[in-house]
């Protein structure tokens, strides 16, 4: 029997853990006072646990290095990891994009499943244990070190540290300066599932407001498109919400190169000409009264206000109509950064997947040594696709060692 040490107690550690203790002695070394403290707060601490699409459109939404994920993703898919739940007496629902939740809108049960199952199988949990180096001999892994000056011999390692995004759970990235020192190679970091920072100084006076089923698209790098739908909500820096959380993950790298301009529209399913005759449609009302059918009042008030326009319908020029129409039908704004990674929901970059045996996660660089979870450079979108990646990552690592 091996001896394994597990870093990290976030899903993709839990879940290697509770694998590789059904053949290997387990140890989880974890820095917090207790596990799953990022897993806690995911999805408002509902816990998008996952996403039901099929495998292979499920991959469509990863949008950094799918392809190494085949083997994890098609080993412990999202049907599996229910599963691992419900034999334990979890109950699902699937809501919108077919995310799926606990039926009871808590993300405790998960962690205090996976916790008693590591009880389980007779995982041992160090708290409060922070790995300051591995132990590295003829570029085989042999232990690690604690920030108490310990030294905990190993077999196997698996490091599940997570990404560099809220580090105050416990993921502050700093795993990524000790492991490049032993020779492995790690992507440029970036912050990814990130509110964005706009130019514009009057749309500072929509903060609070949020709009459904908002089309934004951008042109980036070397005329790359991108465009998305989704739900936006405006801030006192910008703007977020899923739709510029996950076209963030797109425009992330390139913002450094200068302003990005995206390119709004409010109301999709709304043609133009049918915006013009909304306008118009009662001269008795104001305009943002008759556009309520379609935009909330606070909204458009203030977009009126912006474009500098007061008065009915029937006193407005064709000029002043094309002005409301293409603001909300192609509103332009100039982003130009994101908030800072500790506001990101996942980290860009990580352990560079060419350093890694995707078919089992262990390291090419350092022997018996495997990883897990966001400490990789992979990224999905928003809608429970980072958690799967997770579980499954960590799954695979499990069954490996």
């Amino acid at each position: 029997m091996s001896k394994v040490i597990v870093i990290g107690g976030g899903p993709a550690g839990m879940m290697s853990a509770i694998v590789a203790a059904k053949n290997n002695e387990v140890i989880l070394i974890e820095k917090n006072k207790e596990v799953g403290k990022k897993l806690k707060i995911t999805g408002g601490g509902r816990c998008n646990i996952t996403n039901m699409r099929e495998i292979e459109d499920f991959l469509e939404k990863i949008i950094k290095n799918p392809k190494f994920l085949y083997s994890s993703l098609y080993t412990f898919t999202n049907l599996d990891l229910l599963e691992f739940f419900k034999e334990r007496g979890i109950e699902f629902k699937i809501e919108e994009d077919f995310k799926v939740y606990p039926e009871n809108d808590r993300s405790d049960i998960i962690i205090k499943t996976l916790q008693d199952e590591m009880d389980e199988v007779g995982v041992k949990i160090m708290y409060e244990k922070t790995l300051i180096d591995i132990i590295v001999e003829d570029e085989e892994i042999k232990g690690v070190i604690l920030d108490d000056e310990s030294i905990v011999k190993a077999d196997k390692v698996i490091i599940a540290t997570g990404g560099h995004s809220y580090p105050k759970t416990g993921s502050d990235g700093k795993i990524h300066s000790i492991l490049k020192k032993h020779g492995e190679n790690i992507t440029k970091i970036y912050p990814a599932l990130v509110p964005l920072v706009f130019n514009e100084d009057w749309i500072r006076n929509l903060q609070g407001i949020s709009l459904k089923n908002v089309k934004v698209s951008a042109k980036y790098f070397k005329n790359k498109k991108i465009s998305m739908d989704g739900d936006i909500l405006f801030a006192h820096f910008g703007l977020t919400g899923p739709v510029i959380l996950n076209l963030s993950s797109y425009i992330n790298k390139y913002l450094k190169d200068g302003n990005i301009e995206l390119n709004f529209d409010f109301v999709p399913t709304v043609t133009k000409n049918e915006v013009r005759k909304i306008i118009r449609k009662n001269n008795n009302k104001s305009i943002y009264n008759n556009l309520k059918e379609i935009l909330p009042v606070n909204f458009t008030k203030h977009l009126l206000e912006y474009l500098n326009i007061d008065k009915k319908p029937n006193n407005l020029t064709k000029e002043e109509e094309n002005k409301i129409v293409e603001s909300i039908k192609e509103l332009k704004l100039n982003c130009s950064g994101t908030k800072s990674i500790n506001e990101s929901i996942v980290t860009s970059g990580g352990i560079s997947v060419k350093s890694i045996d995707s078919s089992t996660m262990e390291s090419k660089v350092i022997k018996d040594l495997y990883y897990a979870g966001k400490v990789i450079d992979i990224e999905g979108l928003t809608g429970g696709y980072n958690l799967q990646i997770a579980f499954s990552t960590g799954y695979l690592a499990g069954i490996s060692v």
